[in-house]
């Protein structure tokens, strides 16, 4: 008779779940192992629990229990305060793992960082485009309105609105254009993917190296770090249902 643990396991594999809980274990065992040559890991349950409260937005005590009962720890202090740690400790490995890289990880990630709010126009006539250009140019026509006219695709919905993405999301051609364009800049025609293309800059949100990228940079480096666990997990879990 399947026990109630692998009856678990089983669901939590059939809605898809498996990887990602081979990746949360295993990036606490990493953690949890981890050790640093130049500084032991030290915090007070206050300080763990005040660390638990930032990453999860948590401002005051009713917002806490609140927290406790949706994840099933109400009743369990003990195990509470153990994920508490867990999330403080987390940080000190994150910092950790930044230390010395962490800038020059940023640059290196940017591009999936910064954010561009953007217009796009896209027909499949040279000369339209060209037309278009010099009449949003000169203020004969507006963009969005002529997006919503001419542009072939779902754009032409939007007036020609798109985002905000991050720059890896536009097609290359474009996020070249907009990784050193300013807002307001409007490009003359050019082609992706087969199209001649119009595009506006409207707005950048510029990414910094801040606690919120710290966390996203952290989170690649530990996720990479606890990989080969991961794997190690799900193997373990596979071999278990032969």
């Amino acid at each position: 008779m399947i026990s109630g643990e692998e009856l678990l396991l089983q669901k939590i594999a059939i809605h898809g779940i498996l990887p990602n809980l081979a990746k949360a274990e295993a990036e606490l065992e990493f953690v949890q192992q981890f050790q640093s040559d130049d500084e032991a890991y030290v915090a007070t349950d206050e300080e763990a629990i005040l660390a638990l409260s930032k990453k999860f937005n948590i401002k005051e005590e009713k917002e806490l229990n609140i927290w406790k009962n949706q994840h099933l720890l109400s009743n369990n202090e003990r195990l509470f305060l153990e994920y508490a740690h867990y999330i403080s400790k987390r940080n000190f490995v994150l910092n950790k793992l930044l230390s010395g890289t962490g800038e020059s990880l940023f640059l290196k990630y940017k591009d999936r960082l910064d954010r561009v709010h953007y217009r796009l126009i896209r027909v499949e006539e040279e000369d339209l485009a060209q037309h278009l250009y010099y009449s949003i140019e000169s203020s004969e026509k507006d963009f969005g309105f002529a997006a919503q006219e001419y542009s072939c695709g779902p754009e032409a919905k939007t007036q020609g609105i798109i985002g905000p993405v991050d720059l890896t999301t536009p097609h290359p051609e474009i996020a070249a254009r907009l990784r050193t364009a300013s807002p307001g800049k409007i490009f003359k025609p050019f082609v992706a993917d087969n199209w001649f293309v119009l595009v506006k800059l409207e707005y950048r949100f510029d990414s910094e190296y801040d606690d919120k990228t710290k966390e996203f940079l952290g989170g690649l480096l530990l996720g990479s770090k606890s990989n080969p666990i991961a794997k190690e997990r799900v193997a373990i879990y596979a071999k278990n249902e032969q």
